[in-house]
């Protein structure tokens, strides 16, 4: 929403969220709700039109987390790989990978580590 303010309090531990209605609506949540209300917001987004794109194109500029925390473990039915990613935006991420896909990933990330550390180019404006 558009003039929608949003606004990270001084105890670090809420968010005030103004609403440009007459007269302006404040909103205030705590971390839980927070929490929850991405927990939500991700179920509606799934199910909301358009879809997210299926396939990444690479190269793509993105704001990524650096070394994010993980652990993964076998997934109890079926022995699948279980993928945890702690994101700080919203919390721990799971996945369940199917066995051929967790092995491509292995692969493709020892490969990846194996390759030689690009060095930028040095700037060659003026």
């Amino acid at each position: 929403m558009s003039g929608t303010e949003w606004k990270l309090d001084n105890d670090y531990k809420t968010v005030t969220i103004t609403f440009p209605t007459d007269p302006p609506v404040d909103i205030r949540l705590d971390t839980s709700q927070i929490d929850e209300h991405l927990q939500r917001l991700g179920q509606f987004r799934s199910r909301m039109k358009p879809d997210i794109a299926f396939d990444w194109a690479l190269g793509q500029k993105v704001g990524a987390v650096p070394d994010p925390r993980y652990v993964t473990e076998p997934e109890v039915m079926q022995g699948n790989s279980l993928l945890h990613i702690r994101d700080p935006r919203f919390g721990w991420l799971h996945y369940i990978l199917p066995r051929d896909k967790a092995k491509k990933l292995g692969e493709f990330l020892v490969t990846q580590s194996g390759l030689p550390e690009e060095v930028p180019e040095e700037d060659k404006r003026n």
